[in-house]
């Protein structure tokens, strides 16, 4: 019978993350860690490292040299009554400059792959195991399997919606049911940028890096309830109609055309997809006549039925003519998905499906809103396919 375990991010969680630690005189482990993992064992709890290691692939250190790391690890902890049942690590970045290694991999976290083994091996449960590391990518894998985040990290570090210790020794003792949860932060997502950069390339990685943290935020599960809306709506021949403004109303466009041309593609699904930002005939004459909160809910009044689909787009959520078309489709027996951001305002509240992206940032909500948009139109067209269509199809 499967047993609910715990998954460890290495670097920034056992040891310390002093950047990419290749070597064994690099390796300092964090105040309590050992312990923590001697208190797993005792508890008669699975433990597995699950640890990114793209210092290989970039060629900072080779494959031998991340095994004599755990090798000194494992005697280390063992002399202080501790043991790991599982060490998975994975080598590969589609930057790396070794050829082996650089390429895009299910194993490197967010990625489900090391989860996947682990459980493989340790017959795991991982709806009912833990997720414990430092980073947006650790809170990724969780969600990607089902299992349960935990963060840890010093203050201001969090992961808005997960919760948050100082270190793996307080999780640890909340996963063996010693300590509660700390009362969740009360916090708006991180501003960005937040100083003033002078260079683009340095700009590029620290955006990079807030489109991680951000997407880390989204709620797969929510973005898997959105997928069941569209299959069921394309299996009952529905309309699916999407809308929104600005940036977003691009993102809504696009939308059209993925689930229209896209999900047709080796399926032969042919789906009603409309985007109601793209006649600006129609659109304009409606602002102009009516006003411009009416533009989506006057054209779903005349194009819409009952079990049709609307997904609105919108970073702020308060874009008032966004709201009047939920509140249409809902009152008018339409399941709702909305795509927002920043706080989600009204639009995050009354969908039915809400995906939100957690930044501050108009570009990375919309970058991470398209990459939703692209997702669930390529989930849904594999999800039609046979596995040999799928393995020969681009995507």
């Amino acid at each position: 019978m499967s047993q609910p375990g715990v998954l460890l991010d290495r670097d920034g969680t056992i040891i310390v993350d002093s950047g990419y630690v290749g070597s064994i005189d690099r390796v300092e482990f964090i105040d309590g860690s050992i312990a923590a993992i001697a208190a797993l064992n005792r508890a008669g709890v699975p433990v597995a490292v699950v640890t990114n290691q793209a210092g290989v692939a970039r060629g900072y250190y080779g494959i031998a040299d991340v095994e004599q790391v755990h090798k000194h690890m494992i005697a280390e902890m063992a002399r202080h009554g501790a043991h790991v049942d599982l060490w998975l690590f994975c080598p590969y970045h589609p930057d790396g400059i070794v050829e082996a290694f650089a390429r895009r991999s299910a194993d490197r976290k967010p990625g489900p792959g090391m989860a996947l083994a682990a459980a493989e091996a340790l017959d795991l449960d991982l709806s009912a195991s833990w997720v414990v590391g430092d980073s947006p990518a650790d809170v990724g894998l969780a969600r990607a399997v089902g299992a349960k985040p935990l963060h840890v990290g010093p203050p201001g570090s969090a992961v808005m919606g997960v919760d948050t210790f100082p270190d793996l020794a307080a999780a640890v003792r909340f996963i063996l049911g010693g300590d509660t949860a700390p009362a969740p932060e009360q916090q708006k997502a991180p501003k960005f940028p937040a100083a003033k950069f002078h260079r683009a390339d340095s700009y590029g990685g620290a955006y990079v890096a807030e489109l991680a943290r951000a997407f880390a935020t989204v709620d797969l599960e929510q973005v898997s309830r959105a997928a069941k809306i569209l299959n069921a709506a394309y299996d009952r021949d529905a309309a699916v109609f999407a809308c929104g403004n600005g940036g977003s109303a691009s993102i809504a466009n696009h939308l059209q055309c993925d689930h229209v041309k896209g999900v047709r593609n080796g399926t032969g699904v042919t789906t009603r997809v409309q985007s109601l930002s793209t006649n600006v005939e129609l659109f304009s004459a409606i602002a102009n006549d009516l006003g411009y909160e009416h533009v989506f809910e006057y054209q779903l009044q005349s194009q819409a039925r009952p079990g049709d689909v609307l997904i609105v787009i919108s970073s702020s959520g308060r874009s008032p003519n966004i709201v009047r078309a939920l509140d249409w489709a809902a009152a008018h027996e339409m399941p709702t998905i909305a795509l927002t951001g920043f706080a989600g305002g009204p639009a995050r509240r009354r969908a039915e499906v809400s995906i939100h992206v957690d930044s501050a940032n108009y570009g990375v909500v919309e970058d991470a809103h398209q990459a939703c948009m692209h997702l669930l139109a390529q989930y849904v067209r594999q999800s039609r396919m046979t596995p040999d269509a799928v393995v020969s199809q681009t995507f």
